[in-house]
Parts: C-alpha cells; sequence; structure tokens
C-alpha cells in the first residue's frame, strides 16, 4: 500500500504531515515507540525542507508518501528545492562539545532512529530522503525448539498437494530454516507473521504438499506483481529427504494453472546460478531464459549443496507468457540488436525493429526507484529518456553504493524509439542484463546493471544456450568495466 500527501513550505503543515506519518506506521503494525521513532524522523526531515529548502516568502510544494509492506514501512520525501548535501553538513560530536555547533545533528538522528536511511540528489528532479522503519515480528527460531526445527519429516511414498492458507504460515517458515538455515534470502520467510499477512493480502498464491502423516514438504508460491499483471515464481523449496521425486515439478504445475486461472499474463522465475536445477525445471515447462542478473541475493547455503561461491547469487530470468503474443515491435540499442531479437525469437515472438523517429530530448529525464534495502539492490525504471540521463544514473548509482547498495538495475522500455539511440553504458558501468517481458505495466524493457563487487563468471551456472549466450555477453562487459574476480 501506497499514500501520498502533497504539502505546502508552511509551518503548520508539519504536525499534520507527521501525525499522517505516525498513524499509517502504527496501522502497518509498528509498535508505537517505533511509529514514534519513524514520526520524529518525519518531523526532522518534513521541517528541515519547510525552513530552509526555499527562498523565504516562497510557496512550494513537496511530497511525502508512505508505503507499506508486512515487513516494513518506507518513507519518502522528494522535494525541487535549493541544493543540499548532508554529507558536507557532517555532525562532528567534538565541534558540538566544544563549540556547541550542532550541524547535521538532525540528519544524525534520523539515521540513528531508521534502520535505513538513503539521500538522493536527483540534479533538476531535486532532492529525496528515504528513510525505512522495520516491522519487528516474532523468527521462526524463537516460536520452535531447536529439535523441532532440525527435525524432517519422515520418508513415505505418498503426498497431497493443497492451495496455501494462512494456517500453513508456521510450517513454510519450518520448511525454510531446515532447508537454508539463516542464509535464504528472503528474511520474510523467517516470519510467520509476514507470511500470513502476504496470504492474506492476496499478494501472493501458493501450494504446499505434505506426506500422508501432514508433514510439510514442499513450497512454492506466486508474488504477483505490483506494477504489471505478471507474477515471480519466486518461493520454492522441497525438504532435503524429500528431494528428486517429482515434487517441485508438481508444484510448478498447479501453480501455472492457478496464474491462468487469476488471469496472469506471464509468470517469471529468479532461478539461481549456483546451481542449474531450478533453470531446468522451469525449462521443461516452456520458460524462457532472458536476462542474466549479477548480485541479486546475498550468499546463499542450502542443506546437500554445501559449497561456498564467495559472492553474491546471480540469478538467471525465465519467463513464461500465459497468453499468445506473436510478435511485437521493439527499439533496442542497436549494440544489442541481434541479441535481442534472438531472445525474442526464443519466446517464440517474431520481434520486428521499429522505424519511428525518437522524439528531441527533454532536459530532465523521468526516472522511478525502487530500493531494497534488506537484498542491498535498487531498481531504475527509465520512464522517458532526457539529456541528463547519463550523468543521473551515474550519480543515482554512485550514491546508493555510498549507502551500501550492491547492485544497480536500470530499465528502458524496449516500445520507445529513443531507447534505440542510448550510447554505449559500458563506459559509465553498466552492462547488459537482457530483456524483461511485460515487466512494468505489461510492457517490454532492456535490462542493464552497475554491480559494486567484482563477480567470477565462471562460478555462475546457467543451462540454456541462450542463458550461455547472454553470460558470455555479460562477462566479456564485466571485464571492460573492471569487475570481473577470478
Amino acid at each position: 500500500m501506497k499514500l501520498e500527501l502533497i504539502i505546502p513550505n508552511r509551518v503548520e503543515a508539519v504536525e499534520p504531515a507527521v501525525n499522517f506519518v505516525r498513524s499509517i506506521g502504527i496501522k502497518a503494525g509498528l509498535p508505537e515507540d517505533k511509529a514514534d521513532e519513524l514520526a520524529l524522523c518525519a518531523d526532522e526531515v518534513i521541517t528541515d525542507i519547510v525552513r530552509f529548502a526555499f527562498p523565504k516568502g516562497e510557496e512550494h510544494f513537496f511530497v511525502v508518501s508512505v508505503k507499506t509492506t508486512p515487513s516494513e514501512v518506507e518513507l519518502i520525501m522528494r522535494e525541487l528545492g535549493e541544493p543540499f548535501d548532508p554529507d558536507s553538513h557532517p555532525y562532528l560530536r567534538e565541534r558540538a562539545l566544544k563549540e556547541g555547533k550542532f550541524e547535521g545533528a538532525g540528519i544524525e538522528v534520523v539515521k540513528h532512529l531508521s534502520d535505513f536511511f538513503l539521500f538522493l540528489n536527483k540534479g533538476r528532479g531535486g532532492k529525496e530522503f528515504r528513510i525505512v522503519k522495520r516491522i519487528p515480528s516474532s523468527h521462526v527460531t524463537e516460536l520452535f525448539s531447536a529439535e523441532e526445527l532440525s527435525r524432517e519429516p519422515r520418508e513415505t511414498e505418498g503426498y497431497t498437494l493443497s492451495k496455501v492458507r494462512v494456517e500453513d504460515a508456521e510450517d513454510i517458515a519450518k520448511l525454510i530454516y531446515r532447508t537454508y538455515g539463516y542464509t535464504y534470502p528472503k528474511e520474510d520467510m523467517y516470519y510467520p507473521e509476514r507470511i500470513r499477512d502476504f496470504i492474506s493480502s492476496n499478494r501472493k498464491f501458493g501450494v504446499i504438499v505434505r506426506t500422508k502423516e501432514g508433514e510439510p514438504v514442499g513450497y512454492f508460491a506466486v508474488i504477483v506483481k505490483e506494477d504489471s499483471k505478471i507474477g515471480e515464481i519466486g518461493e520454492a523449496v522441497v525438504s532435503p529427504s524429500h528431494r528428486g521425486r517429482g515434487i517441485m515439478k508438481r508444484m510448478l504445475s498447479e501453480l501455472i494453472g492457478m496464474a491462468k486461472e487469476r488471469g496472469l499474463l506471464g509468470l517469471f522465475g529468479e532461478a539461481v546460478t549456483v546451481h542449474t536445477i531450478s533453470q531446468r525445471v522451469n525449462r521443461k515447462f516452456g520458460f524462457s531464459s532472458t536476462a542474466l542478473l549479477l548480485g541479486t541475493f546475498p550468499e546463499t547455503k542450502i542443506v546437500g549443496m554445501e559449497k561456498r561461491y564467495g559472492q553474491r547469487v546471480s540469478v538467471v530470468i525465465d519467463f513464461l507468457h500465459l497468453i499468445e503474443r506473436k510478435r511485437t515491435e521493439i527499439y533496442p540499442p542497436r549494440r544489442y540488436r541481434k541479441l535481442v531479437k534472438e531472445i525474442y525469437c526464443e519466446m517464440g515472438i517474431e520481434a520486428k525493429t521499429g522505424r519511428k523517429r525518437g522524439k528531441e530530448l527533454p532536459p530532465t529525464s523521468k526516472i522511478s526507484l525502487s530500493v531494497n534495502s534488506s537484498l542491498k539492490s535498487a531498481v531504475v525504471v527509465v520512464k522517458e529518456v532526457g539529456k541528463d540521463l547519463i550523468e543521473r544514473l551515474r550519480r543515482k548509482r554512485d550514491n546508493l553504493f555510498k549507502r551500501g547498495i550492491s547492485v544497480v538495475y536500470v530499465d528502458f522500455p524496449l516500445f520507445r524509439p529513443e531507447t534505440r539511440e542510448l550510447p554505449n553504458l559500458v563506459p559509465y558501468g553498466f552492462v547488459f542484463a537482457g530483456v524483461m517481458p511485460l515487466f512494468h505495466r505489461e510492457r517490454d524493457y532492456i535490462r542493464f546493471q552497475s554491480v559494486s563487487d567484482s563477480y567470477d563468471v565462471s562460478k555462475i551456472e546457467v543451462f540454456s544456450e541462450m542463458a550461455k549466450r547472454i553470460k558470455r555477453v555479460v562477462g566479456r562487459e564485466l571485464r571492460e568495466v573492471g569487475k570481473a574476480g577470478r
């Protein structure tokens, strides 16, 4: 859920805005003390915007929005005021004690009270403050004994499959813990309460497999994408002692049918590249590899697969259309035209290069940013290319890296002629990732990526021939930007 306020730069607007933020935090599940901390952060930043962002005597407006999920509350404040960089005004404790100068103390308080803080200087696009407070929940290890969590279900010949219900949340969390220990990248899956909230909100649907005795041994779910009518087959687990019995295939077959019944246009999977098991299963069900995303998840340890890789886990995007698409018109950058058309051909789509001419670029690009602070990743969606695009992308990427983000993905619309005229992004540190079909508002995008760490591409295991071709391009461009590890 996302709610937004547009408020004037007047002192009397501060208190209602802060109260709004606090009330949303409490409704989202923050305890009162954590909601108070979020409100204090809002008060500090909003007050600074009102007092200092705009010339005195001039009326301006700025945006305060609150986005909530079962696991966190994100506060975003955007304004088009005078240039400001909080890093240029650090809080120095010794100076404050000796000279009584408390410059930067407010931002220091915000950083201390938030679980994640990000300031973005967007050039002509203004400035943006992002503050995240995580909603406390009981971890599965706090709900069950170590003996119960480590106990594997007995081997059996018969299994039952049923749709996931909120009552299954605890069993799902146990399955995740038994299989991954503490290393499963999606932290919400360790918290039964968060799983219940996601299921009851209809943001995900799935299946669970049990033995004849009722013990859970398999779980698979689809997470419905917020900004497009597609879903991610994003949560899958089979108990180690019950692998190799067709459980994963049976669950995926059921999910595809459920997705069609719900009217989804497609499904995609982020198949990890520490092995090719998921990629092979996806291939058997008609999925096509369209992209290779570097460093999507922190390093993961799977029971039964003990090898360590020493780098973040990359994924192959496998996509399955649930509707018929015979042809489309695209405008890929010239450097990648042949490969992009081959990716479409692999999906059974005839992609014709459009002939429309791009319009004259406006001074300012239109872009949006989504940050996943727990996975340390960010996605930038370019809605309109402007003359300032490259500089904005570089500045935004560098700022995100400085704040601990490990990988930044950038999506360009393949349906806009301006994308065809993009310069080579490799000299600026952005390498090819692939095609993201129907990914935003049911339209296709081409994705690029920039990573803060080096990657040993030889450790990335891919299965399909198309994934291997994409990997070769990614590896070559990583070497060009000096991010190819050994």
